[in-house]
């Protein structure tokens, strides 16, 4: 009798905890990819010497991941709705773990590009599934929270990619290293086969919807993209993502050696701040909104805060050191608001499409920093010739500012929400009912 008392409260612990394992290793996915992105970042000469290429030519070798990446984040979600996340992050996995071996043998650089590419494709459906258990495991007052989480999790594998991978490399090659990833990636595979599952209610709720939508294929994906709150949602978190991929991963680093004549290793150390800073901020903004029961505002108050402290950094001059180092981090913190639209998204979409929603407001967020702000500043630096050094920097960056002051404006469009509280699950009737659509 004691035995079988002694069963049932493990297995109510264990029931207690299972949504949070369940989470926990969908979020697992978003660091794995995230580790695999900034690989190559920490073999450049290896993959110069193996390749026969310039630090160009290695540029373009990892930039192939983000074509497929940012281009598969609607299917992504779209599958998501369709089909069980056990079985697309357990086969995502797999399909990661083998194209890894692939790079790790590949001697022709058609092969290393096409490894890269199909990895991007896998990548893209990470931070999807992890969103989506989140939201149908749990409360809605949670979810804010839990993006926040998920947001940090993937930023500890960009800083695994750049800090964890080099030792490995030291001692086993860079060959080596990624084959030690790929096991990783099949390790986490079994793990994700044997414990996450859906929640029970929301698969049948969601084979009963398939029923009847399923005449048409891109029935969700039009849902969404009708709904006039999905753009305003997706361009603002572009916008305030924008200021991490395009400025704190990338830019921030030539513009302090220029501007205020540092070394790259004290440039470096500045601009990783800003991640630094965006890895805390998500969780903490996302409990901040929750424990307010608001979106909207603690959106509009940290876009002016990032907005201001962006004119200090771009335009003060002489500034200290420790300052600077200051600034970077409270803008990266504050711009991880980025992470609360997926929460709107969440509040105001039907449960069966918010696989896609979270596909199409994470393709959004993705698309405006890297693959359009970062070159577009580098055109801008190539056409300012009369300008000198700093003074280009300068101009060239207002491309920042200028975007986060297109947030603010697009923040006083965003639905508030209030967390969810207002009703449980919204259906597609209320929400067809109620929704803005454009014309």
């Amino acid at each position: 009798m004691q035995t079988k008392l002694m069963l049932n409260e493990h297995s109510r612990i264990f029931a207690k905890f299972f949504p949070w394992i369940v989470w926990g290793l969908s979020s697992l996915f978003v660091t794995y990819q995230m580790l695999l992105q900034t690989a190559p970042s920490v073999m450049i000469t290896d993959l110069e010497q193996a390749f026969s290429i310039n630090e160009f030519g290695v540029s373009l070798l990892s930039s192939s991941f983000f074509y497929t990446y940012v281009l598969f984040q609607i299917p992504a979600g779209m599958l998501i709705d369709r089909v069980q996340p056990r079985y697309c992050l357990t086969f995502c996995f797999l399909a990661i773990a083998v194209t890894t071996i692939l790079l790790a043998g590949s001697h022709s650089l058609f092969v290393a590009k096409l490894s890269r590419v199909l990895q991007g494709a896998f990548s893209a459906l990470s931070v999807v599934p992890a969103l989506y258990l989140a939201a149908t495991w749990f409360p809605p007052a949670r979810f804010a929270l839990l993006a926040g989480l998920t947001e940090m999790i993937g930023m500890s594998g960009a800083a695994m990619g750049q800090i964890g991978l080099a030792p490995a490399m030291e001692v086993l090659g860079w060959r080596s290293t990624l084959l030690a990833c790929a096991l990783i990636g099949l390790a986490l595979a079994v793990l994700t086969w044997t414990f996450v599952r859906s929640k029970p209610s929301t698969e049948t709720e969601k084979h009963a919807n398939h029923a009847s939508n399923s005449q048409n294929i891109f029935h969700n994906l039009l849902t969404v993209i009708s709904y006039r709150q999905a753009w305003i949602n997706g361009l603002f978190s572009g916008l305030l993502f924008s200021v991490a991929a395009a400025f704190g991963a990338f830019w921030c680093i030539p513009f302090l050696m220029h501007v205020y004549g540092v070394s790259l290793t004290t440039a470096a150390a500045a601009s990783s701040m800003t991640l630094f800073g965006a890895s805390l901020g998500a969780p903490a903004i996302g409990w901040v909104s929750d424990k307010m029961g608001l979106r909207k505002l603690p959106m509009m108050m940290s876009t002016v805060i990032v907005l201001f402290f962006m004119l200090v950094i771009l335009y003060v001059p002489a500034l200290s050191l420790p300052v600077m180092f200051c600034l970077l981090f409270a803008v990266g913190f504050f711009s991880s608001s980025y992470a609360l639209p997926f929460a709107v998204m969440r509040d105001i979409m039907p449960a069966h499409v918010r696989g896609t929603a979270m596909g199409y407001t994470n393709m959004m967020c993705i698309l405006i920093g890297s693959p359009i702000l970062q070159p577009l500043i580098g055109w801008l630096l190539n056409i300012d010739t009369q300008s000198s050094s700093a003074v280009a920097y300068q101009h060239a960056l207002t491309a920042l500012p200028i975007c986060l002051a297109v947030a603010l404006i697009l923040s006083f469009f965003i639905q508030e929400t209030y967390c969810g509280s207002q009703g449980s699950e919204v259906d597609e009737a209320s929400f067809l009912k109620n929704a803005v659509i454009i014309e």
